[in-house]
């Protein structure tokens, strides 16, 4: 309904309650009476299949702000330039179905910082196709599933969404539900391959089972791309010059959460993104390896507890719990050896910075693997969750330690 302040939308089919009493007739634009009446009735059919965006996003339009977006912004610059012409051409042949259109226009009219991370999406998703050897019919469908993969958002509370907001488990909850209205969205009301309507449900799984809604750890090719694509969009929204550094290890960091071309896809990124003479800020050397150190201490003590908690615990959800935390804190612990990035402090330069990159991450997942382990159900009892605020005592006396 907002988006109709902003373009003319209008009923392109008569508009039904359940007993087939006529609401609104074809042709008809839609109005704040119309809103009234959706209020009081239930309708025979979703709404967003009975109505048209008569001036709304158009193929035109969406070349226009992509080529603006590779023209100005340089980490997207970065990662598309060699292909950026193929992807350019190609979008106006996305198939862009009227119900597609509908919420792609509620997108551009109610958040235009949405419509922009769809258009993003769309050309990482696409160049990572063409990267990864795909052919058209895969490059067009990665495009439209990049295009398309938040339209979930729009029915989530738009103040759960604000970045000034705290998160809490009631807003993430809320969230996490996106991906799956997405998917049955395109499924039901839509002609689009059932690939694409299970793609844009996976896009916030992970190949480690740290995802969300699901916890699936098989992806379909198409979910593990724009699973990609939502990691790389994650970095780059921070928009600070080593984003592409920082997305090259963030899908690196666990073997087997991304699949090979994600992983030298932003290798690549990052590397172009040198050359053109980015400069990459150079952290404080003691601060980071403090708060590095913090970090891996708090790490440690939340292993240890874990182990405690699934052998003792008498509340099977909380030993399970734990149980399902415990070999993915390990296999963090692990991909940091692995790196080198817990050596000695007289290490510096490059390998510094990325300990600096690694300690963000690692934050983030931290943070991510709370809210899957403890935030998707609802049902605790007081008591599970005081045994579960010790499991992650010691990581938040770590980010306590470096916020002072």
């Amino acid at each position: 309904m907002k988006a109709s302040e902003s373009c003319h939308i209008v009923a392109q089919e008569d508009i039904l309650d359940e007993h087939g009493v006529k609401l609104w007739a074809k042709g008809q634009p839609v109005s704040r009476a119309l809103q009234q009446r959706l209020l009081e009735r239930k309708l025979s059919q979703p709404l967003e299949s009975c109505l048209r965006a008569e001036d709304g996003v158009t193929h035109g339009e969406m070349v226009e702000m992509a080529r603006r977006l590779v023209d100005t912004q340089a980490l997207l610059h970065s990662a598309i330039s060699p292909w950026a012409s193929d992807l350019l051409s190609d979008i106006p042949r996305l198939p862009l179905h009227p119900v597609a259109q509908l919420l792609l226009t509620a997108a551009r009219g109610s958040s235009p910082q949405a419509y922009e991370h769809a258009i993003q999406s769309m050309l990482l998703a696409g160049a990572l196709a063409l990267h990864a050897g795909g052919d058209r019919y895969q490059q067009r469908l990665s495009m439209l599933g990049g295009l398309l993969h938040d339209i979930g958002e729009l029915y989530i509370q738009p103040d759960y969404l604000r970045d000034d907001q705290p998160l809490g488990p009631e807003a993430w909850r809320s969230i996490c539900v996106h991906p799956r209205v997405g998917e049955m969205l395109l499924h039901r009301q839509t002609d689009y391959p059932k690939e694409l309507c299970r793609a844009v449900g996976e896009h916030h799984e992970r190949g480690n089972g740290l995802g969300y809604p699901a916890r699936v750890r098989y992806l379909s090719w198409l979910g593990a791309r724009l699973s990609a694509v939502e990691c790389f969009m994650g970095v780059l929204t921070a928009d600070q010059p080593d984003a592409w550094e920082h997305a090259a290890l963030a899908v690196r960091l666990v073997p087997g959460e991304f699949d090979g071309s994600a992983v030298s896809f932003a290798s690549q990124a990052a590397r172009r993104h040198q050359s053109q003479g980015r400069i990459t800020p150079c952290p404080d050397g003691q601060a980071v390896w403090d708060a590095a150190q913090d970090l891996k201490t708090g790490l440690q003590a939340a292993l240890r507890e874990s182990w405690v908690l699934a052998a003792s615990s008498t509340s099977p959800k909380v030993s399970g719990t734990a149980r399902m935390v415990s070999p993915i804190l390990e296999q963090l612990l692990r991909s940091c050896d692995a790196l080198g990035l817990w050596a000695p402090r007289h290490l510096a330069g490059e390998h510094l910075h990325e300990l600096h990159l690694a300690r963000q991450e690692l934050t983030f997942r931290v943070q991510a693997l709370r809210r899957v382990a403890c935030w998707l159900d609802e049902s605790w009892l007081p008591k599970e969750l005081e045994e579960l605020d010790r499991l992650w005592q010691g990581v938040d006396a770590g980010f306590e330690a470096e916020a002072a």
